[in-house]
């Protein structure tokens, strides 16, 4: 059928509002009765994620995606960090170009940050990349790479090919680049391959959680992919390498779930290195670790958990800083520094810095200066609020286990960050928490907070979903509106697990007295 995007959302919001009845309807449910419409949602939905067809998961990729992320990292050396679109408008002119309608400007990045600049000064760079990095025959098959994704690859047009050169460029960690390079030297003609390996990650992090839950809980959590706001863009296939750090988390979970935190550790620290945010996910277990050392308990399996962690980050990082030196890490790290001021905040950002100056309203469509203006100014306020939930929240989780304080690291990063929608994917920690507290509990733990919990997250799926749908040119609209879910998720779960953890603990010295 291969029916449009639109259409595929507009499925999804009827999906995701059947995921959240039946989260809060599955205790009271016979269980082959609650599988039976959990495997019925993930059939139905999984079609709709390939939008009924085969052309989605088989035949396409995404040239905007694999343009920075399979160029960049294969010619890593010659463009580093600041190079990549001069060298692209010079290979598109040399050869008969501009193939698109290129306009007159696009975004120059240099040690000093992101400024528009013309076309003109584009091929000057260029030229001197080309001198001065690229070996004759180098450039040759970069041309070839290049031209070969922009005109033979359906993806692009003139109106993308504008919005590409006025991107913030290619931002992978070098520890990702380490891990990309060896794939990224498959010519450029069997690209499609490289996206199956993303489908490798999810699959890995599937079998996970069958190992430290069970097989409904890995269901829920494979629906969720098909249905989160998160995954339609770079779709899965795609790309190459785009979940492989969220994978890697679910791993580190499920890791602690099964008593083996220097595993868990080892993988989180190779997730951090990749997108460097995942070092969040240990905030849980750090204010655990915290509040047990100021009521004279010492965790040890916590203490395994930084051991991992620290080992983790130095062989990853370590074998990237050898590779490609000290200078490239240290570009990389200024590079996001710059991206992540106020002002170069973007309408397909999301975070607490997003939600605060929302009012409901659907205009202005897109992000203005002036909202920009506000997010820098409300920092403190922001950060009041976010300070205030987080040592809350870390209270509650003193008494809870490690995966489940480990879970709740998505907290922080809405809290503090303003990251791009798409890696919101990482909500999938939740997700599978409140899944698993669903499908199998813990004794002493309320099955209805993880029953609330999921059928919340999957209410922030469907507005998302809704909001693209009906008001598909409102970006501010959908990312103020789910910051705003988001903020009331965070508020309710920080309350739930702070009682609960109360109870708990009575429980657990009630039972060891006993």
């Amino acid at each position: 059928m291969d029916i449009t995007r639109s259409v595929s959302e507009g499925i999804k919001v009827w999906l995701c509002g059947g995921a959240l009845l039946l989260a809060l309807a599955w205790a009271w449910l016979p269980r082959r009765a609650a599988r039976g419409v959990l495997v019925s949602l993930l059939v139905i939905a999984t079609a709709n994620y390939a939008r009924f067809g085969f052309k989605l998961p088989f035949r396409q990729v995404d040239t905007y995606d694999l343009i920075h992320y399979y160029l960049n990292s294969k010619y890593f050396d010659e463009l580093g960090y600041f190079d990549l679109y001069p060298a692209c408008i010079l290979a598109d002119h040399e050869a008969n170009g501009p193939f698109f309608k290129e306009g007159s400007k696009f975004l120059d990045q240099d040690e000093s940050g992101h400024h528009i600049a013309p076309i003109s000064v584009a091929l000057e760079e260029g030229q001197v990349v080309r001198a001065q990095k690229f070996t004759p025959e180098r450039w040759e098959q970069f041309s070839h790479d290049f031209l070969f994704l922009q005109r033979e690859v359906p993806g692009l047009n003139s109106e993308l090919w504008r919005q590409l050169i006025q991107d913030h460029g290619f931002n992978g960690t070098t520890a990702w680049v380490l891990e990309a390079l060896p794939f990224s030297a498959v010519p450029v003609e069997w690209i499609k391959t490289l996206g199956y390996l993303d489908c490798v990650w999810i699959a890995l992090a599937l079998a996970a959680v069958v190992w430290a839950w069970d097989l409904n809980t890995a269901l829920w959590a494979t629906l969720f992919l098909m249905l989160t706001y998160s995954c339609r863009w770079p779709t899965i296939t795609w790309a190459f390498f785009r979940y492989d750090y969220v994978s890697l988390l679910i791993i580190g979970m499920a890791s602690l779930r099964k008593g083996r935190p220097l595993l868990a550790g080892f993988v989180t620290g190779w997730s951090a290195t990749l997108r460097l945010f995942p070092a969040m996910w240990l905030y849980g277990p750090g204010m655990k670790g915290l509040f047990g050392l100021l009521q004279r308990k010492v965790h040890r399996p916590l203490l395994r958990l930084v051991l991992g962690f620290a080992l983790g980050v130095g062989v990853w990082q370590g074998a990237a800083t050898a590779v490609f030196g000290v200078d490239a890490v240290r570009t990389h790290f200024e590079n996001m520094s710059d991206h992540n001021k106020s002002e170069n905040l973007s309408s397909r950002r999301i975070g607490l810095a997003l939600g605060l100056p929302f009012r409901g309203d659907l205009l202005p469509k897109a992000i203005t200066p002036e909202e920009k203006r506000v997010v820098e100014d409300q920092k403190p306020i922001r950060f009041a609020i976010a300070g205030l939930l987080m040592v809350v929240l870390g209270w509650g989780l003193r008494n809870r286990r490690n995966d489940e304080a480990f879970a709740y690291g998505f907290l922080p990063f809405f809290l503090l960050t303003t990251a791009s929608y798409y890696y919101y994917v990482a909500r999938w920690t939740l997700w599978v928490l409140h899944a698993g507290g669903v499908c199998k509990p813990e004794r002493g733990e309320s099955r209805a907070r993880h029953a609330v919990g999921l059928a919340m997250l999957a209410g922030a799926e469907l507005f998302t979903n809704h909001a693209e749908v009906t008001y598909p040119d409102h970006r501010v609209y959908l990312i103020g509106g789910l910051a705003w879910i988001l903020m009331g998720y965070s508020t309710v779960m920080t309350a739930w697990v702070v009682i609960e953890s109360h109870t708990l603990g009575r429980f657990r010295n009630s039972t060891a007295g006993a």
